[in-house]
């Protein structure tokens, strides 16, 4: 039986085989390889000659219609705010009052009197009066009566031209001093406590100035000025002077380059009273009856054209001077040029220059230094023959400004004072003439945080290097002084200020006695002299101002708050310290 099976199932693959092989579609026709030699060809296919045809068919553009529904979408923006826009409005002008006055008063009898009043903002002209008292009753109590006056009025007239400006001032002072620099107790002097009036001394003066000023605004057009000034002083010793300076200037651009031209016509003449033989029971000497005035004049011309050149950062200015002193008969010819270059936007300035003048040295003006001086004084006018100097200026910040410079410069008959022993007990002041080399090293340093806080600081040293003199006489060697205005809110304001001036040196003619002093011998040996050395001097002032309302204030003034009795002058001790009480008020 089994075998029959087996049989079966032999039978049914092979049919299942054969039949899988003659179904297959890729089998193709049966083909059998015969090894031998035959040959065969293949016929050339047939190819369509027919090109397929494009038909066109109609394409219709269907018309669609279609409904849009509105629906509501609610949306959150928030816009950016944007800045409003700004006008530029012109701040208003601060009201300006035509009145000012400010009075007060202070120990050693002291009283103080300030009158301002003048017109207020306009385009055709401004004016101004002013009127001035100080004084003080007393002084120092070991040395002759130091009492002062001080006087002054004063008037202003300015008249606005299309393109000029002329200009009229009118001043008047009436100063009054007194010889007071002798000790009342050495015995020599015990008789003099009450002797006001013999060592009295008044000066007059009145000054006149007149001046034309151009305006054009076009650089073609030549700006010019024109000025003319008259000084008119008398003492009480039969002494008067008069001083007429008359200058101008003229200037044009030529292109970049700025040419100018300045002239000066200095006249002055002063005639005193000549002095009578000092009486030993005098303080003063009395003015001799016998004696005509000595008459003292001399004129000064000057001459000095110039150019002003700038390019980018760098300016300069080339000129010369030549001026002529008809006392001397000197002609001189002097530089007058600097140079500067602007860094970093003018954070630095380095600039250098050199310079010269012929200084005059009237009546006035050594009255102005030292009011102490005798009317019987020999007037030289002081010639600088040269000044180099150089330095570096600039800001380290918009608060904060520097300026540093050194100078080297020759004088001739520089002035300088000494105690007269000829007219007087060593209590009135003579001048000596001498030729110097000076060097001047000198620097200041300057901040301001708006119009709150003010504060500077300045150094200067000097190095004299006389001809005949030992020493330049009462000239410091150093001078430092730091000081600041701070303003609270426009309420209260405080000024502060701190000086020291270095150790100086006086010329005595005479002994005084009791002191080591080293005697001098003049080079023409005609002179012996005895140098001085005065103490150097620290001093510190403060002041307050309390403002109750815009127009109202009150305030004091605190002077010498070390309370020394330091000496400007030999033998001329100041005030101790002083206390000065008042107000101030605008209208």
């Amino acid at each position: 039986m089994s075998r029959r099976i087996c049989l079966l199932l032999l039978l049914i693959g092979s049919v299942s085989f054969i039949r899988s092989q003659t179904n297959d579609p890729n089998s193709g026709d049966f083909s059998l390889n015969v090894h031998g030699q035959g040959k065969r060809s293949i016929s050339p296919p047939s190819k369509i000659s027919e090109l397929p045809e494009v038909k066109e068919e109609d394409h219709t553009k269907p018309l669609v219609s279609y409904a849009v529904l509105p629906k509501k979408v609610n949306v959150s923006f928030i816009p950016e705010p944007i800045k409003p826009a700004r006008l530029k409005v012109r701040e208003p002008l601060e009201k300006l009052y035509p009145g000012y006055l400010k009075a007060g008063f202070g120990n050693y009898v002291t009283p103080l009197v300030d009158f301002y009043y003048g017109g207020t903002r306009s385009r055709k002209n401004s004016w101004g009066l002013n009127l001035k008292h100080f004084s003080s009753a007393q002084g120092p109590d070991d040395v002759g009566f130091s009492g002062f006056s001080e006087n002054a009025f004063g008037a202003s007239y300015n008249h606005f031209l299309d393109y000029h400006t002329l200009s009229f001032d009118l001043k008047y002072n009436r100063d009054v001093a007194y010889y007071y620099g002798f000790d009342l107790t050495d015995s020599t002097f015990a008789n003099f406590k009450d002797a006001k009036d013999d060592i009295r001394t008044t000066y007059n003066n009145i000054n006149f100035s007149a001046q034309l000023e151009s305006h054009y605004k076009d650089s073609a057009k030549l700006n010019h000025t024109v000025d003319l000034t008259y000084n008119f002083l008398m003492g009480n010793y039969q002494n008067r002077e008069n001083r007429l300076v008359l200058g101008g200037r003229v200037q044009k651009y030529f292109g970049k380059e700025l040419a100018r031209l300045d002239f000066s016509l200095d006249y002055n003449d002063y005639m005193h009273q000549s002095y009578a033989a000092l009486d030993s029971t005098q303080l003063v000497a009395e003015l001799s009856e016998n004696e005509f005035n000595v008459l003292q004049n001399s004129a000064i011309l000057k001459v000095t054209p110039s150019i002003n050149a700038l390019r980018k950062n760098f300016k300069a200015h080339i000129g010369a001077s030549m001026q002529v002193d008809s006392r001397s008969g000197g002609f001189h010819l002097f530089p007058h040029a600097e140079v500067k270059y602007s860094l970093f936007n003018d954070m630095f300035i380095p600039y250098a220059g050199a310079t010269g003048n012929i200084d005059r040295n009237s009546f006035q003006s050594v009255t102005a230094d030292n009011p102490f001086v005798s009317s019987a004084v020999q007037l030289k006018n002081t010639v600088q023959r040269y000044e180099i100097y150089g330095g570096i200026r600039g800001s380290f910040s918009s608060s904060m400004s520097f300026n540093m410079r050194v100078s080297h410069g020759r004088y001739t008959d520089m002035l300088f004072f000494y105690n007269d022993t000829l007219f007087s007990m060593q209590n009135k002041f003579d001048v000596v003439y001498d030729n110097a080399n000076v060097l001047k090293v000198g620097g200041q340093l300057g901040y301001r945080a708006g119009e709150r806080l003010k504060l500077y600081s300045r150094l200067d040293f000097y190095q004299y290097d006389m001809d005949v003199e030992a020493h330049a006489w009462h000239m410091p060697s150093l001078e430092i002084s730091v000081g600041g205005v701070y303003n609270m809110a426009d309420k209260l304001i405080v000024r502060a200020d701190l000086f020291f001036i270095g150790q100086r040196h006086a010329k005595l003619l005479k002994d005084p006695g009791g002191q080591d002093l080293t005697e001098i011998i003049s080079p023409d040996g005609n002179d012996v002299y005895y140098p001085v050395e005065m103490n150097a001097i620290f001093d510190a002032n403060l002041g307050l101002e309390y403002r109750l309302t815009k127009k109202v204030s009150a305030f004091v003034n605190v002077n010498n708050l070390t309370t020394k009795k330091y000496q400007m002058w030999l033998r001329y001790p100041n005030q101790s310290i002083n206390i000065l009480f008042g107000g101030t008020v605008r209208f």
